[in-house]
């Protein structure tokens, strides 16, 4: 597999939302999803932009919210799967894949040899909450009590996950966040495709995660089978699961785990009591004596939105940016789900709501969502991962295709 270093393009529309956006785009298009003249054909991409993305400016503000009509049928739509078949799970750990060159020249727009990109397809979803359309029967069956998940009080991998948190709280502040931001932001670091990145999850095992021992690639194609069974009609969701998790191949890179994987949450502000072991590991953390953020708001203002909001780094926020800069063909529910899917004290629990706006709430049966297949389709049982690739590699075709910046 070969992997190549990335530079930005040259055309500020790939390096994230144009400030020239027509406001007199096609009526039947969200206003924000049309390009200048001059930036469509710098880009080569067309006069789209993915949506979540039109008009998102400095903030990654998602724009305004348009009615958008129903995804046509995937793939899969005329059919159930009562679920791939399986193997245990035997330590399958394939060798690097990928090594780190440097000296490589920038990116050109359009394809190989400067030839025109052909527009993405632009995936639309019901505004319906999703659990209006999903089948009750196809629900994600746990392979053991839904009470034993995220047991943070005992178990045989409960070391391990305290010191990923440990190191996580002590280190992820307000300033960490924005180098972490800065750093990663423009997508710089490297090109490779969606399936070369869910590949090198093969070599990931999730240390904050107590609920598995196995590579987070397995993990992906779970939860998208699970989303897959229940939401036949809806494929970009069904690639949405086989993604959420792929910002976790920062850790490859060279970071640690704590700053890529675990549950998310505001810095900048007060610490709730549903982060996980937050009453015994924000101690060295230099924000908790800060007074700026010592109250609830910290340094934000009452119901801001969460894309105000700083949010602890890790492989969440990663893949949204990675999303965005590449302009992913899938509706913006799609980028938001990604982007909040481990804020567990907020769509679990119930805090931090002092921080939301009615587009957050809006959002969040959509997050809860995929949190139902995120959290309890992992089971010891992996799937057959050839049998599914196929099926997978056409979502990547139609959705986000190609060599992306990383």
């Amino acid at each position: 597999m070969a992997v190549t270093a990335c530079a930005p393009p040259g055309c500020a529309a790939t390096r994230g939302p144009p400030r020239h956006i027509l406001a007199h785009a096609c009526p039947l298009l969200c206003p924000n999803l049309g390009l200048c003249g001059r930036c469509r054909g710098a880009t080569g991409r067309g006069s789209l932009l993915s949506p979540g993305q039109g008009g998102a400016g400095d903030g990654d503000t998602q724009g305004p919210q348009e009615q958008m009509p129903s995804a046509g049928p995937g793939p899969a739509a005329d059919r159930r799967r009562r679920g791939p078949s399986t193997r245990r799970h035997a330590g399958h750990s394939p060798p690097c894949a990928f090594q780190n060159p440097s000296g490589l020249g920038r990116i050109k727009p359009g394809g190989p040899g400067g030839r025109p990109v052909r527009p993405l397809p632009l995936a639309t979803a019901s505004m319906r909450p999703p659990q209006a359309d999903a089948d009750p029967s196809e629900e994600p069956q746990p392979g053991k009590a839904k009470s034993e998940y995220r047991n943070y009080t005992e178990g045989k991998l409960l070391d391990r996950v305290y010191s990923t948190y440990l190191l996580m709280h002590t280190h992820q502040t307000v300033d960490f966040v924005r180098r972490k931001s800065a750093e990663y932001g423009g997508c710089s670091l490297r090109r490779m495709s969606v399936m070369e990145a869910l590949e090198l999850l093969d070599q990931l095992v999730d240390e904050s995660d107590p609920d598995v021992d196995f590579p987070n690639s397995f993990h992906a194609y779970q939860t998208a089978e699970g989303i897959r069974r229940a939401h036949p009609d809806k494929d970009w969701f069904h690639l949405v699961g086989l993604l959420h998790d792929l910002g976790k191949v920062l850790a490859l890179f060279g970071e640690p785990q704590w700053a890529v994987v675990g549950d998310t949450f505001p810095v900048g502000c007060k610490v709730q009591s549903s982060v996980v072991f937050s009453d015994s590991t924000f101690h060295q953390n230099p924000d908790s004596r800060d007074p700026r953020y010592s109250t609830e708001c910290g340094m934000y203002q009452p119901h801001c939105g969460l894309e105000n909001v700083l949010m602890s780094w890790g492989h969440d926020e990663y893949m949204y940016r990675v999303m965005k800069f590449n302009n992913f063909a899938l509706p913006k529910e799609a980028f938001y789900m990604v982007r909040f899917h481990s804020f567990y004290p907020w769509h679990a629990h119930g805090d931090y709501g002092h921080l939301c706006s009615e587009e957050d709430l809006r959002m969040l049966p959509w997050v809860k969502e995929l949190n139902k297949f995120d959290l309890y389709t992992k089971q010891e049982e992996l799937p057959e991962v050839q049998e599914l690739r196929g099926y997978y590699q056409s979502l990547i075709d139609k959705y986000c295709p190609g060599q992306l910046c990383w």
